[in-house]
């Protein structure tokens, strides 16, 4: 009977609707020896609290408690927080204004008041199922405690703390039994994770290291213009030389863009007196889109395998170093795009699979050690009946004994017939009779000499 789980089918139907949100002593043996008691609340789920006082004054029986326990598991408490959540998260996506900004306060209040009922409830930390001790109550006691702190404190530069209030709509995910099960699978993956993660990671930074080396500084080529001989310029000289070819308005550009070119067969090709030099200007994509450094290749690498608009990349390093290098851009989508992500992504559905299944495993064997108590117990049941009914006809027996209306009723009859060795003709009978009185009659008759002795 985990925290959280719904009450086994078996038990649903059986169970009493006035012990609905009402402490009742644990029946699980896997709890027997800690301090804990459950509550079952009108939905038919499973709450579980500890047995120890919540804030070394609100022992399991007192009254403030028992409250705070009963609007936490009524399921109309859960259908306001949600519903709180929601239109909390509405608000934030509408343009602030002082009216929008004063209801931060209420909804502040509403979650301290959410918190302040799961302490009373359960506890602070110190013992197991208090408040602290589910880590989905982190992010509830970080978000409340970052809204006080913006509400009381003026931040100035720290005002980005503000942004942290949208980590209020992950709450949801602590109320919703679907949603916990979900991210449970996903965290739960992390750890069947990790050997393709490994080789994921070493396979980006093979591919980081090839892109460093084929195409570092091959993004920067540019057509530009040929140095000129009529003396505008002065005399060509390195340091003119070097001056003229910086200067961005001897790019040539089309609509505000300077073209790559590349100076390898197949290549973009310049126009007549421009040459494509390499290493001046910024990078495409505003100088984010590169192989110069290994933190940039690798962030390439992986754009690939993501397939994030991969083609504007595939179409820049072809028209600067040619189509043969589209063997680069084959090997990363079909090894990492269609191989390693689709690897990724059946571990996650696997995990989540193997964790459903095993939620249905556990609540099988929960069911079936339920019905073998159930059966052991009417068994047991039926031999105690049995027992009760043989032993009350057997009191019915006796009272109804029928006596003989002659004067000797016959209680024991014992017959033997005794061949002596050497003696097949002589035959003995014994009988005896037993007389209600307590007489008793004792025959022999011997077959010697046609003589009866009595």
């Amino acid at each position: 009977m985990e925290q959280g789980v719904p009450l086994p089918v078996r038990l649903q139907s059986g169970y009493p609707p006035e012990l609905a949100a009402t402490p009742i002593e644990d029946i699980d043996s896997y709890y027997h020896n800690q301090r804990t008691f459950v509550v079952i609340s009108k939905g038919k789920d499973i709450f579980r609290f500890s047995a120890t006082d919540a804030l070394w004054i609100l022992d399991p029986f007192n009254p403030i408690r028992r409250v705070a326990i009963y609007i936490l598991v009524h399921p109309l408490f859960s259908l306001f927080i949600i519903t709180t959540i929601l239109v909390n998260c509405i608000l934030m996506i509408m343009p602030t204004t002082p009216t929008i900004e004063s209801t931060e306060v209420i909804f502040t209040g509403i979650y301290t008041f959410e918190s302040a009922v799961k302490v009373m409830a359960r506890g602070f930390i110190l013992q197991p199922f208090t408040y602290l001790r589910d880590a989905w109550n982190w992010l509830d006691f970080v978000v409340i405690a970052l809204a006080y702190v913006t509400m009381g404190i003026d931040l100035g530069n720290l005002a980005a703390l503000r942004t942290f209030r949208v980590l209020r709509a992950l709450k949801t995910v602590a109320i919703v039994p679907g949603l916990k099960t979900i991210v449970g699978a996903v965290i739960e993956s992390v750890k069947n994770l990790r050997d393709v993660i490994i080789l994921t990671m070493f396979s980006l930074s093979v591919f980081a290291l090839l892109g460093l080396q084929i195409y570092m500084g091959v993004l920067t080529q540019k057509c530009i213009k040929n140095f000129p001989n009529d003396g505008s310029w002065g005399n060509l000289s390195d340091e003119n030389w070097h001056a003229f070819v910086s200067n961005n308005t001897n790019w040539y550009s089309e609509n505000g863009d300077y073209i790559l070119c590349g100076n390898s067969s197949g290549a973009g090709q310049c126009k007549p007196g421009y040459t494509c030099l390499q290493g001046y200007g910024k990078n495409p994509n505003y100088g984010y889109t590169s192989f110069d450094t290994f933190g940039w290749a690798f962030l390439s690498a992986f754009r690939l395998m993501t397939q994030d608009y991969w083609e504007n990349l595939y179409q820049l390093v072809l028209r600067s170093a040619g189509p043969w290098h589209m063997l680069f851009f084959i090997v990363i989508i079909f090894l990492g795009s269609f191989y390693l992500v689709n690897l990724i992504l059946a571990i996650v559905a696997m995990s989540y699979d193997e964790l459903q299944k095993k939620a249905e495993e556990e609540e099988a064997a929960e069911e079936e050690a339920i019905r073998e108590a159930e059966e052991a117990a009417l068994a047991k049941e039926n031999k105690n009946a049995a027992a009760a009914a043989a032993a009350a006809a057997a009191a019915a027996g006796v009272e109804n004994v029928v006596k003989s209306p002659s004067d000797f009723s016959c209680h024991s009859y014992e017959l033997f017939v005794g061949q002596e060795k050497g003696n097949d003709d002589n035959n003995k009978e014994k009988m005896s009779i037993k007389s209600e009185g307590g007489d008793s009659i004792s025959e022999h008759r011997g077959r010697t000499n046609g003589k009866v002795r009595k």
